[in-house]
């Protein structure tokens, strides 16, 4: 798949370490590359708009409740 290609996801965000992750529903799970402060949203179900920068890595754009 190429990268830098505009992708929308919605999933459960997680922290793995110091890594912000999105957990899907299929099981599968992408990396979140995102500026600023997501704490208040951790463990809820959100959208993510962004680019997909790899193979499971999303540079976010836009996050927020589903």
């Amino acid at each position: 798949m190429p990268k830098h290609r505009p992708i929308i996801l919605e999933g459960l965000l997680l922290l793995d370490g110091r890594q912000l992750v999105l957990r899907m529903p299929d099981g599968g799970q992408w990396r979140l590359l995102a500026l600023g402060k997501h704490e208040r949203l951790l463990g809820s179900t959100v959208r993510v708009e962004g680019v997909r920068e790899g193979h499971d890595v999303v540079a976010v754009e836009k996050m927020g409740l589903a």
